[in-house]
């Protein structure tokens, strides 16, 4: 159905906002927010949404085109819901999102201080080393990736951010289980039992894992799917089936080695890492090891400290940090994680780290211990304000707050300046073609 021309807004679009929108004016003052537009563009805009203090609009026509833009390089560029800005020049992504970072500080945290320019990332395009794909069935086996605000799915063949691992597989994947006769679960009838294949990747090690998430126990079907998928990708390493009965997240649950070690092998500057099938890790392995250098230097460890590591993951940072200081209590939830987290402390000859497997509210409300230095990298939603008043409590001398969502950190960050003051922002590009950004915070207590 075509738009009128009367219910078009002729918009200029002035910054770049977080959530992938184009920020510009109605012709009436009013702020409108609109996906897919960029700073310098001139569009005509449909309101299909108002708010007394905002508008969503969708861009209907490009009347010029910013000198940021350039063509994607990917044929679902649009349909996907994977990356929001493969049009525009990989410098200016960078310089969008350290504005982004500044915007949310300033406006949630009220908290004027200077942004660092993000550090890129080393690979523009296949750096991911993990990708989540789901299976539908549509007359036949199709795979792909959900559209941006839905639960359809695109079918793929290829993914420019992926390894070319990933794509051999998704080459191959979809008729390799079609042969197999598995049933692929649909989410409305809660019906079937293949739900999706996530692919993870060691780009140290050139390591490529496949894992099946099934809805069942049962996956019979499993033994011609990985016949046939060794003979079509010979890259791939371990193939893992995951028993999943949960539609909110992907990848959790008990699994069985179906071929192979079993775990991805990651190598940084100084340490290694075993990362099981369903632990998580950052998803872009040159980026994480900068940001790996940059927590430790910033922070200026004499060796005598003692850390307190939260939501630590397999080890991320507790390793290197233990390497560099007295003491590291490193405190994550996962159970996988956790018993990873240990034998990652192992395998790098680590006696000063000990892991706790608990939730980080709880540990840290009933913490009598010494904390010289806390380092948190909280999952999306950030750490929230008990754990901020109980870090307070426990008043170290420096924090390192790392984020993967700037709006959550903004809020903490304004309980935190009370008694510390920030030292810098740095912003990294953990996922270059999309809007989300990862940023690191160093602090230090107001004396």
């Amino acid at each position: 159905m075509e738009t009128s021309r009367e219910n078009l807004q002729t918009v200029y679009i002035e910054r770049y906002a977080y959530g992938g929108y184009g920020l510009g004016k109605l012709p009436g003052g009013k702020l409108v927010l609109v996906e897919g537009v960029y700073p310098g563009d001139l569009v005509e805009v449909e309101i299909m949404q108002e708010k007394s203090d905002v508008a969503f609009g969708r861009a209907e026509n490009i009347l010029e085109r910013s000198p940021i833009r350039r063509p994607a390089k990917c044929k679902y560029f649009g349909t996907c819901g994977g990356c929001h800005m493969m049009d525009v020049v990989y410098e200016k992504q960078l310089e969008l999102k350290s504005q982004i970072v500044k915007d949310q500080l300033r406006r949630i945290g009220k908290i004027e201080v200077e942004v660092k320019s993000a550090i890129g990332s080393d690979l523009e395009f296949g750096y991911r080393n993990k990708m989540e794909f789901a299976f539908y069935y549509a007359g036949k086996v199709e795979l792909g990736l959900k559209m941006r605000n839905s639960n359809k799915v695109v079918d793929i063949d290829e993914c420019p951010i992926s390894p070319a691992s990933f794509n051999k597989a998704l080459e191959n994947v979809a008729e390799i289980v079609e042969i197999s006769k598995a049933k692929i679960y649909n989410p409305r009838s809660r019906t079937g039992t293949l739900k999706h294949l996530v692919m993870r990747y060691s780009h140290s090690n050139n390591q490529t894992m496949a894992i099946f998430v099934t809805k069942t126990e049962k996956f019979e079907e499993g033994k011609i799917i990985r016949s046939e998928l060794l003979k079509r990708v010979p890259q791939i390493n371990s193939i893992i089936h995951v028993m999943n009965s949960s539609d909110n997240v992907v990848l959790r649950g008990p699994y069985k080695t179906l071929y192979g070690s079993g775990v991805l092998e990651v190598e940084m500057d100084y340490e290694k890492f075993q990362i099981p099938p369903t632990a998580f890790f950052q998803n872009n392995y040159h980026v994480a090891s900068k940001m790996i250098e940059y927590v430790t230097k910033s922070l200026e460890l004499n060796g005598n400290e003692h850390v307190l590591d939260l939501y630590a993951g397999v080890g991320t940072f507790t390793m290197r940090l233990a390497m560099l200081s007295k003491y590291v209590t490193a405190v994550e939830s996962s159970h996988i994680s956790v018993k990873a987290g240990r034998a990652n402390g192992n395998i790098n000859n680590l006696r000063n780290v000990k892991f706790e497997e608990a939730d980080v509210e709880e540990f840290i409300s009933s913490f009598e211990g010494k904390a010289d230095v806390v380092v948190l990298d909280p999952p999306r939603g950030g750490a929230g304000k008990k754990v901020c008043e109980e870090i307070l409590r426990i008043s170290p001398e420096k924090i390192v707050y790392i984020s993967c969502d700037p709006s959550t950190l903004a809020r903490d960050l304004a309980m935190l300046k009370e008694k510390y003051e920030i030292l810098s922002v740095q912003p990294f590009d953990m996922f270059p073609q999309t809007y989300h950004v990862e940023s690191v915070v160093l602090l230090k207590r107001i004396s």
